[in-house]
């Protein structure tokens, strides 16, 4: 007891650290390891792999927490699932609940969403029904937004058709998407704008409205979504642009890849 009292005592007379006897930040409640302390920061882009599947992922993570995750394989021309949710985080630990959404007229699935975050690293976690992934943070994020990128013609796959989709993208961010629906007698169109977020990070916020039931989907024909996109820019590729979007009550969802025409 005295030689505790006589520790205290030098430590407040000489103002020197002495968390080496009475335990360190870390071990006092420090951000350690995923509880307590300061949180890490989920808000990113995140680029990886859906490691129960092998395909890629890109992921959105806002500053309010709400995720958005897509896994595709562009190889295979198709893209597999979207996950939409929102969670919070506890020192480096994610947990959310969301929905996931398949390709072609699917029904929506709950989703527990759990994670492990390092901010502005790594994401690995799992988005719901075994769907284990690994993610990297991807610096564009951080970039300035440049609505005239996204202006062009996008070439790509998306949730609800087998034959691919065209996108065109005017230079205000109007665009136009159009898509064969197999078993439907003509082009399924769909109409609508990027913006730039609010956020002020670099990705985009989208509505868009579906044309009539003869040419698309059940659940999108005459159906309005809101959503995100982002814009990536890979080393020796195309422009690489994915859309992410669901109805408000979140029973329905669209979702695509394009790269861009030169």
């Amino acid at each position: 007891m005295h030689r505790r009292f006589a520790l205290a005592l030098i430590c407040a007379v000489s103002l020197t650290a002495c968390n080496g006897y009475f335990g360190s930040s870390e071990g006092d409640g420090g951000d350690g390891g995923g509880g307590g302390g300061d949180n890490s920061d989920a808000q990113g882009i995140w680029t990886g792999t859906v490691t129960s599947d092998i395909l890629s992922l890109h992921m959105l993570v806002t500053p309010t927490n709400e995720l958005w995750a897509m896994s595709w394989n562009e190889s295979f021309s198709q893209v597999r699932r979207l996950t939409r949710g929102t969670g919070s985080l506890n020192g480096r630990a994610y947990s959310g609940t969301g929905t996931t959404f398949g390709t072609g007229d699917t029904t929506a699935e709950n989703a527990d969403i759990t994670g492990t975050v390092t901010s502005a690293s790594t994401f690995d976690g799992n988005l719901g029904q075994n769907v284990t992934f690994t993610s990297q943070f991807d610096g564009v994020y951080d970039q300035p937004f440049d609505l005239a990128a996204y202006a062009g013609n996008w070439v790509g796959r998306d949730s609800a058709s087998a034959s691919g989709v065209n996108f065109t993208i005017q230079s205000n961010g109007n665009f136009e998407a159009r898509m064969t629906v197999s078993g439907r007698p003509d082009t399924c169109n769909v109409s609508g704008a990027v913006a730039e977020s609010a956020s002020g990070k670099n990705y985009a916020t989208t509505t868009f409205s579906f044309g009539n039931a003869t040419n698309c989907l059940s659940q999108h024909a005459g159906t309005s979504m809101q959503g995100v996109a982002i814009l990536l820019t890979p080393r020796d590729e195309p422009p690489l642009l994915l859309m992410m979007a669901t109805n408000n009550d979140q029973t329905a969802a669209w979702f695509a890849y394009a790269r861009k025409q030169q």
